[in-house]
């Protein structure tokens, strides 16, 4: 029965595909092996884009697996130590070019969103969405694999530090398919997108003049409406997904 399972979870997780080739997503190392187990290691080095229900079936009754450590609703549980050569550093209000293959199209629905690691939160939603994403009932859609996003310029220190924050993609084709795929990249955020800093403050020959200080994080750039399951309220987790990843997100999601 386990052999069948397994078989079983394997065509599920070959039956649709889905990751951001550019910039490289998180991808499986050692560390994704000891949370999530050998079998899904393998299964993801094999091929990276198969869906988190594929891959809760699969290690289901895997001895090497731990559920909590693993993370699977989160960017399918890769993990940032596997990724430190990956990350990349953008700035408040910068456009960023994005690709995302699709292996095999599921309809569905899809958002991209700024993920906090820690607590699997939505902190920025919506950056790009689609109500209907990866149809089977028309011809592919160029800009369902290639589009661009706005880093919001609210972020403050937040994603300051590698491993933080995450740019992820929650692509969810409900059931009958009842598929999630998720991918991710790993970036920071330091400074803002204009490229030049404000003037000094005039200097008296006596004595230095006061300094205006401005506050970080201020700004009206990026989404602030939250976090659902896929996204909702701020500080809401489970980013991209309620309770098992299906729920649309509307604010609601």
């Amino acid at each position: 029965m386990k052999y069948l399972a397994a078989v079983a979870a394997f065509l599920e997780l070959v039956s649709a595909h889905g990751y951001f080739e550019t910039p490289i997503a998180r991808q499986p190392g050692p560390a994704y092996e000891a949370a999530c187990g050998s079998q899904a290691y393998n299964m993801m080095k094999g091929d990276i884009n198969g869906n988190v229900q594929g891959l809760l079936q699969l290690v289901a009754n895997q001895q090497d697996y731990d559920a909590e450590a693993c993370g699977l609703w989160l960017c399918k549980g890769m993990k940032f130590d596997d990724n430190t050569d990956n990350v990349q550093t953008y700035t408040a209000g910068q456009e960023v070019d994005l690709d995302f293959a699709i292996r095999a199209p599921h309809s569905g629905y899809a958002n991209v969103s700024i993920v906090e690691t820690a607590t699997n939160s939505i902190i920025a939603s919506d950056l790009k969405k689609w109500d209907e994403y990866a149809l089977t009932s028309r011809p592919s859609v160029a800009s369902e694999s290639q589009f661009s996003i706005t880093i919001p310029d609210n972020l403050g220190s937040q994603c300051s530090t590698a491993g933080d924050c995450v740019i992820q993609m929650y692509w969810n084709s409900p059931p009958p398919v009842d598929q999630t795929y998720e991918s991710c990249i790993d970036f920071t955020v330091g400074g803002s997108g204009s490229g030049t800093s404000p003037a000094p403050a005039p200097v008296s020959t006596t004595a230095p003049a006061p300094v205006p200080t401005t506050t970080p994080g201020s700004g009206s750039g990026g989404n602030t409406t939250a976090p659902v399951t896929p996204p909702v309220a701020n500080g809401t987790t489970g980013a991209g997904n309620s309770t098992k990843g299906g729920s649309y997100q509307y604010f609601c999601a």
